[in-house]
């Protein structure tokens, strides 16, 4: 657990999101939501205000705006995907409905999807667009791909985006905490599992924040993060289907992903050679 933590970690500290997204498919091969979403919940409790103390002086009007008007519904989403995660039954048909929803989202990311939304709209709408994230998060500790994605269509910066993501992330993984507990689905174990994970967590983060400076082309990274998320989730929703349908693994999903993948990433690399030599 923690290698996979470690390696989560890294995307998290270089743009403030991506852990529960790297971390939750590859866990949840051997785990259940219901074991591995409390204790990516806490750990992202102290992960997410690091990153909004990393990011607070890059916040501005818009970011504020965003942050503020969001917050409800993402918060709301949360109690219920919490609640929604302690009535759980069957545990392979909630990992093939998590990966489903997870799965568009990363491609959609991959794709370079963009349909930005004023900000007069986003005061009357934006509690509606963070509500299934919200939800979506309480269930599977998941929301970097659909915030990213809603965030990177409004126009900000990459430093005002950090900003809102992060202060959206603290909203939300401490709502989620307080209907964990409430719901008793935290427990003393989970302190025990964070506690000898976190050199791990600590590590990647730094190494994250430290890429993040040095390296130039951070949108590779970005999208070589993203290509991996979908293969393993890909794997992820293959081996948890075959479950509820009766077969041992069923790889066409998996296969279906990684050639959809391939194929956003082959448009990606063309159009950044493209973009290279016309800058040169």
């Amino acid at each position: 657990m923690s290698v996979i933590l470690f390696i989560a970690s890294i995307p998290s500290g270089a743009f403030a999101y991506g852990f529960s997204a790297t971390a939750t498919p590859l866990l949840l091969i051997r785990y259940t939501n219901r074991q591995i979403s409390p204790i990516l919940n806490f750990i992202e409790i102290f992960q997410n205000t690091a990153n909004v103390m990393l990011n607070f002086r890059n916040y501005t009007k818009k970011s504020l705006t965003i942050t503020i008007y969001g917050i409800p519904g993402i918060a709301i989403g949360s109690l219920l995907g919490a609640y929604l995660l302690k009535i759980s039954v069957n545990d392979a048909l909630l990992k093939v409905i998590v990966y489903s929803v997870l799965i568009p989202l990363i491609l959609l990311q991959a794709a370079g999807f963009r349909k930005e939304i004023s900000l007069d709209k986003w005061k009357k709408v934006g509690y509606l667009v963070t509500f299934p994230v919200g939800v979506l998060y309480g269930v599977s500790t998941i929301s970097g791909p659909p915030l990213a994605l809603i965030i990177n269509n409004q126009g900000l910066t990459k430093e005002e985006f950090k900003f809102a993501i992060s202060a959206l992330r603290v909203a939300e993984s401490i709502t989620t905490f307080s209907g964990y507990l409430t719901l008793g689905v935290f427990s003393s174990q989970v302190l025990y599992y964070v506690a000898i994970t976190s050199p791990a967590v600590i590590t990647g983060m730094a190494i994250g924040v430290f890429t993040a400076r040095i390296i130039k082309r951070k949108e590779d990274f970005r999208r070589l993060v993203m290509s991996f998320d979908s293969w393993v989730s890909g794997y992820g929703l293959s081996f948890n289907l075959g479950k509820v349908i009766g077969y041992d693994v069923l790889y066409w999903p998996m296969i279906v992903v990684i050639a959809i993948d391939l194929y956003l990433l082959s448009k990606y690399i063309v159009k950044r050679k493209k973009i290279v030599r016309e800058i040169d």
